[in-house]
């Protein structure tokens, strides 16, 4: 193979679970499908239903029916076609993404195709964001911060009976508020899913969701990450919020979180390392005297990253944490630090932002009040 030329590169899967493939083709399809680059051209091959719409709304430049590729292969599965259109293509070599299936791989090995695995990113430019799909996920951040200001106002209007919030005589939950959350969301045309209501200790436990009647007094963890069904883009929004009085330990985890992120609006910018932002809240929260570690059987202190991509997927590249890489112009990350000791529960804030040539742009808006 010639130094100049690159391998022809191969996915095969639904565009609705691998984001390479919907970035690639711009086409959702919940059915799998055959994507093929080569030189400068584009192939997909679809399900013949499929083939009108592939071919109004995917960029890419030739779209086949599987029908036509079933008949060269005289058999009538995904994977004869696929080595059926590299035969078509004369193509012996392809590249394919690591989560690319191993039994599709093996199986076409088996028909002749040689396979190389291609090392991750397998898309490197997905992680630097254009002008539209910022704009995109603005859109959404957007209408989950609206979501949010509903939640946050139910509480915030709730009655308070023996330590347990009540709305309408019954006492207000976590399945409630997190019901009104999704159907703001869907009135807005995105999707939430495992959105999080989590009080007191449940949000000790960072990816809990939540569950039961909320309390008094006591800090309230909300995190919503919906996909834009227009788009398909994410949105990350979360705030922490007590309906009451919060504790002097609340209410100082609160105030160190928060300069946590600005600690990380000041440093992040164009060549920065992750890990230093990462590391410089770590130092300042041990500085405040919030430790991290084996508490009570239990890790806790800050105990997550401080933020991860985002776009076509809710967790992307790059991610803000302990790796070792540096930020660079485009990328679209939230900044989500927090503190989470058993006894006093979970403070967590996260804001959107976008790096920029000169430094960097929140992206969200929302306000980040602790009693409500």
């Amino acid at each position: 193979m010639s130094a100049k030329k690159k391998p022809a590169v191969l996915h095969i899967a639904d565009s609705m679970t691998s984001a390479d493939l919907l970035y690639l083709t711009r086409f959702p399809s919940g059915d799998p499908f055959i994507y093929l680059h080569s030189g400068n051209k584009t192939t997909i091959a679809v399900t013949d239903f499929e083939v009108g719409r592939a071919s109004s709304e995917s960029i890419a430049d030739e779209v086949l029916p599987f029908s036509r590729l079933h008949e060269m292969a005289g058999k009538a599965d995904l994977l004869s076609a696929a080595a059926a259109l590299l035969k078509w293509k004369k193509i012996r070599l392809v590249e394919v993404p690591s989560q690319f299936a191993i039994g599709a791989a093996e199986e076409l090995r088996k028909l002749g195709v040689k396979i190389r695995v291609k090392p991750d990113p397998f898309i490197p430019g997905r992680q630097r964001k254009t002008s539209r799909e910022v704009r995109m996920i603005t859109d959404v951040q957007r209408k989950t911060e609206k979501a949010m200001e509903t939640a946050i106002h139910w509480i915030a209007s709730a009655s308070v009976r023996r330590g347990t919030l009540y709305v309408g005589g019954r006492p207000l939950t976590a399945e409630m508020v997190r019901k009104r959350i999704h159907l703001d969301l869907m009135e807005e045309d995105c999707l939430g899913a495992s959105t999080i209501v989590a009080c007191g200790d449940q949000a000790v436990d960072p990816h809990n969701i939540g569950n039961g009647p909320l309390k008094a007094n006591t800090p309230i963890v909300i995190d919503i990450f919906p996909r834009s069904q227009a788009t398909y883009y994410f949105a990350d929004i979360t705030r922490t919020v007590v309906k009451g009085k919060a504790s002097e330990t609340v209410k100082k985890m609160f105030r160190t979180v928060r300069e946590g992120q600005r600690i990380a609006f000041s440093m992040i910018r164009p060549g920065v390392r992750a890990d230093k932002v990462h590391g410089a809240i770590v130092e300042y929260f041990q500085s405040e005297g919030f430790k991290t570690g084996i508490q009570g059987g239990k890790l806790q202190g800050f105990i997550h990253g401080t933020g991860h991509g985002l776009g076509l997927e809710i967790h992307e590249p790059p991610r803000v944490s302990k790796v070792e890489l540096q930020l660079q112009a485009g990328n679209v990350v939230t900044v989500e630090p927090g503190l989470y000791y058993k006894g006093h529960g979970g403070v967590r804030l996260e804001d959107v932002v976008l790096v920029t040539p000169q430094g960097n742009r929140n992206l969200t808006r929302a306000p980040k009040i602790l009693e409500v």
